[in-house]
């Protein structure tokens, strides 16, 4: 091969290296926010949770219910406790959870009328996907602030991943609750838990450690807790979150309280 072949294959190759470290920076930019972890007791900002080495943890729950309507009806399912396991790490565009909710013994509460019984999923078990997520006052300049100052971050809920350059939240179905006996009417057979969910992580500020992670659901009110904003990869994106039963609009409340299994975690900007 030439010497100006040689010369011309390497600039090529030094072009694409430096195209991509600039797509990357671009892309990670406006990203986050993101999971860090660090050592317990040492001192500094710590490093950034990786995919490859994923932070375990598991907890339990309080009691958690489910409110929705059906036929007009008022849908009212709930279960005493429940235990949770999971992982968290980062991708480029935001820190991520996946969850593994186990309900113990979950009950119809409305409608009244007995006999009707319930069954989430298959065996009561639920894995849930969460992509850490800025709240988000309706406001433009949220979205367009950079770096992110005196923003709260929480933790939105999906059946999917969000995919890169999306810019709404991915549909799907959470779970399906199963509805049987006579006291049931209309509502028997499976009825679909779909949309989205938020969580309130706690700590709740950035930079705050700890290697306990408490996440509160809590009902959607007159539409001021549904707001949040996420990185796509290129840019900000204000959406209203909202959990559906049956197609209609719900609320699920509860708490659960996980600590992690290996360093002490805590929610940075970048």
């Amino acid at each position: 091969m030439s010497q100006s072949r040689i010369r011309a294959t390497g600039l090529g190759l030094l072009a694409m290296l430096l195209v991509g470290s600039y797509a990357a920076a671009t892309a990670s930019a406006g990203g986050g926010p993101f999971w860090f972890h660090r050592e317990i007791g040492s001192m500094g900002n710590g490093l950034k949770i990786s995919p490859q080495a994923p932070e375990n943890f598991r907890g339990t729950g309080g009691r958690q219910t489910l409110i929705g309507t059906f036929s007009g009806g008022a849908v009212e399912v709930s279960a005493p406790s429940v235990q949770v396991k999971g992982a968290i790490f980062n991708t480029g565009a935001q820190g991520q959870i996946k969850l593994e909710i186990i309900y113990n013994q979950p009950e119809v509460l409305k409608p009244e009328k007995t006999p009707c019984a319930v069954t989430v999923g298959a065996k009561n078990i639920v894995t849930v996907k969460g992509h850490l997520v800025w709240k988000w006052n309706g406001m433009t300049t949220q979205l367009i602030e950079q770096p992110v100052l005196n923003q709260t971050p929480e933790l939105l809920f999906t059946p999917k991943e969000m995919q890169q350059g999306a810019t709404s939240l991915p549909g799907g179905t959470f779970t399906t609750l199963t509805f049987v006996g006579s006291g049931c009417g209309l509502l028997a057979g499976p009825q679909n838990v779909g949309g989205s969910e938020i969580g309130l992580p706690s700590p709740s500020e950035v930079l705050v450690w700890s290697k306990k992670l408490a996440v509160r659901t809590l009902s959607s009110g007159q539409g001021e807790n549904l707001r949040i904003h996420f990185w796509n990869g290129s840019e900000s994106i204000g959406v209203n979150a909202g959990l559906q039963f049956a197609g209609n609009a719900a609320n699920l409340i509860g708490q659960t309280e996980a600590e992690a299994a290996q360093q002490e975690i805590s929610v940075q900007e970048s």
